[in-house]
């Protein structure tokens, strides 16, 4: 409890753009198997909003918690920047594909591929979710990944297993 004291005095008194002092006093209540008060001292961190680490944290909390939804949200929150990097892009989509909400899995996986358009793992991802919400837009870009990815000449022109392929990435 002294540490935990100590750690909010200095969180209270730091920088807001150092997020050390919160972060160190969420490990310790997380240590202390305080998730809820993890949660809300994480909650306070904007200035590492889009941080791929930052928000697996808050997604992964909130999962555990069993409260998708709210992990959903701080997943969506910082995905709305134009920028978001790529990692977190790739973290959404397979959270979204995880819980079965694939609409938003392909979503992501879009974004995926508009920034990386050679990607042939991105590219099979996409067509994986959006077989789940729209069949034709999947095998039009199953056409495009085996453009991308020819079979090779042993391989006797087999299709490519764009399931296993999306496995293999994981």
């Amino acid at each position: 409890a002294d540490a935990e004291a100590l750690l909010r005095a200095a969180a209270a008194a730091a920088d807001a753009s150092d997020p050390r002092p919160s972060l160190a006093l969420a490990q310790l209540q997380l240590d202390g198997k305080d998730p809820a008060a993890a949660l809300r001292t994480l909650h306070g961190l904007r200035s590492l909003s889009t941080s791929p680490g930052y928000v697996g944290a808050l997604v992964a909390l909130h999962e555990r918690a069993g409260d998708i939804d709210a992990a959903s949200t701080a997943l969506e929150a910082a995905l709305s920047a134009e920028a978001a990097p790529l990692a977190l892009l790739r973290s959404g989509a397979h959270f979204y594909a995880r819980h079965g909400r694939w609409a938003e899995a392909a979503a992501l996986r879009r974004r995926l591929v508009e920034a990386a358009p050679r990607d042939a793992a991105a590219l099979a991802a996409l067509v994986v979710a959006e077989s789940h919400v729209d069949a034709e837009a999947a095998h039009d870009r199953l056409s495009r990944l085996e453009l991308m990815c020819p079979p090779l000449e042993e391989e006797e022109g087999g299709p490519i297993d764009a399931e296993a392929l999306e496995q293999a990435t994981l």
